[in-house]
């Protein structure tokens, strides 16, 4: 028996039930030049991809819902059916790689960070941004979307930062903010 997919069922009112993103801290910490190429993995709708596209600027999400990808599309963002774990791109063609309260619904995290890796370019970077579970609302979250059964496994930051440590040429900040953490890796 499949098991019921959240997002595509989500996807033709996400945008309405959640708002549009005004989170001007991602777009300040992806810091992206003209022309380089950014992807936006599990960026469903594109609401954080409507705030980082810019004119010169070539960005890209993938997902794994369907009816996520049409929102995207319907705002003139290219989008692609993809399970983070099997990104159907070239190693290294990303200047930027950004995956926005994502990293906690998918299915395999540490294929997906080899995933993200093998894409980034090199003098690139990987901005995670996932709720702090050291803060107790979003430890309500995380209750919460057990008992919705939705496939979720929070992980601290401090944890997806030493998920990086295999990776000699990887350097990696983090920042803690209040419910929120980014973790950001360069690649040298």
């Amino acid at each position: 028996m499949k098991k019921f997919d959240h997002f595509n069922f989500l996807g033709p009112i996400y945008d309405f039930i959640f708002g549009r993103s005004k989170n001007q801290e991602i777009v300040r910490l992806t810091d992206i030049k003209d022309g380089q190429h950014i992807l936006d993995v599990g960026g469903g709708t594109g609401r954080i991809s409507v705030l980082l596209k810019k004119d010169s600027a070539k960005i890209i999400i993938a997902d794994s819902a369907i009816n996520m990808i049409r929102q995207a599309q319907d705002k003139g963002i290219h989008a692609v059916n993809a399970a983070s774990e099997e990104l159907p791109f070239r190693d290294g063609c990303f200047d930027r790689i950004v995956m926005v309260d994502a990293f906690h619904h998918v299915k395999n995290q540490e294929i997906t960070l080899n995933e993200m890796w093998r894409l980034l370019a090199k003098d690139g970077k990987i901005i995670i941004e996932e709720p702090n579970v050291h803060n107790l609302f979003v430890k309500m979250i995380a209750l919460g979307e057990k008992l919705l059964l939705m496939r979720s496994h929070f992980v601290s930051p401090e944890n997806i930062a030493e998920m990086f440590r295999k990776y000699p040429q990887a350097r990696t900040i983090l920042k803690i903010g209040k419910g929120i953490a980014w973790i950001i890796v360069s690649k040298q």
